[in-house]
């Protein structure tokens, strides 16, 4: 990779890891929240933890550094788990388009 590329969201890609993973949670209570972070971040992603839309619940976001070839079918209940010890729901997750030609009209 011959110049680092940077995303819209801060993340900034290395040649071991030149996309990332979105992943959503939500937490009744900002205590829950910090904890689930906690153990997102030692995992090597970062995260960041906000009041959500419904000013009510709190949002999770975590990034995941990515190869761009993961299979994803295991994350998801290994992330269900994680939100359920913190009493919060997983809301899925979401990757970067490569081109504005790729998103859904």
């Amino acid at each position: 990779m011959a110049k680092e590329k940077s995303f819209e969201n801060g993340y900034k890609a290395s040649e071991e890891f030149p996309e990332y993973i979105e992943h959503f949670f939500y937490f009744p209570r900002s205590s829950d929240a910090e904890m689930a972070a906690e153990q997102l971040r030692a995992r090597g992603w970062s995260t960041k933890v906000d009041l959500g839309a419904d000013d009510r619940e709190w949002l999770v976001l975590a990034t995941q550094p990515a190869r761009g070839d993961e299979d994803l079918n295991d994350v998801f209940p290994e992330m269900e788990g994680l939100a359920a010890k913190f009493n919060g729901i997983y809301d899925g997750y979401g990757r970067p388009a490569d081109s504005p030609d790729d998103f859904i009209q």
